[in-house]
């Protein structure tokens, strides 16, 4: 009982760091002339471990906290983010694992998905995207997320208090 009392915490610390670093730090990181995405790796993340109920509230809270500091319409960062989330969480589940090579694929994939609807969502509600970037910046987010998702599934399991699922194995052996 003593650790759930601190998950909010540790969750709101994560999503700060994660988004500080993104601001900060990342910004001036360019791959193919664009940019990573830091604060998707922790939804990402959180898909990967807890399924697709926490892959979208992730994406949610992150989105949000995000769109508060970015220039973007209000709520596309929400949205995508949190339509990722859920993504990741439906394809971890249906996959049974979290270890592995499959972190890394799945965010890989899922930098490219959210670069698509991201740019598709924006020229939507009339915000001029050039769909002629989509493909540096889906590199660029896809190869940010493939690096960085590994440590970022580890701090969520922290995060969560709970072990991974591979530690948990070998413990009980």
């Amino acid at each position: 009982m003593g650790r759930r009392r601190w998950v909010p915490a540790r969750a709101a610390l994560v999503v700060a760091a994660a988004i500080l670093l993104q601001i900060t730090l990342v910004s001036d990181l360019r791959i193919a002339g664009a940019v990573g995405d830091v604060a998707l790796v922790v939804v990402v993340a959180a898909g990967i471990t807890g399924g697709p109920d926490r892959g979208v509230a992730y994406g949610f809270a992150v989105g949000l906290a995000f769109d508060l500091v970015v220039d973007s319409p209000f709520g596309l960062t929400v949205l995508t983010y949190a339509l990722v989330g859920y993504g990741t969480g439906l394809a971890s589940a249906a996959l049974q694992r979290t270890g592995g090579w499959l972190p890394v694929a799945v965010a890989g994939v899922a930098g490219v998905v959210h670069t698509a609807l991201f740019t598709g969502l924006g020229n939507l509600v009339g915000v001029d995207y050039p769909f002629a970037e989509v493909p540096s910046v889906a590199l660029a987010v896809g190869v940010v997320g493939a690096v960085l998702v590994l440590p970022a599934v580890h701090v969520l399991w922290w995060v969560h208090g709970a072990p991974e699922p591979d530690r948990l194995e070998l413990m009980l052996r």
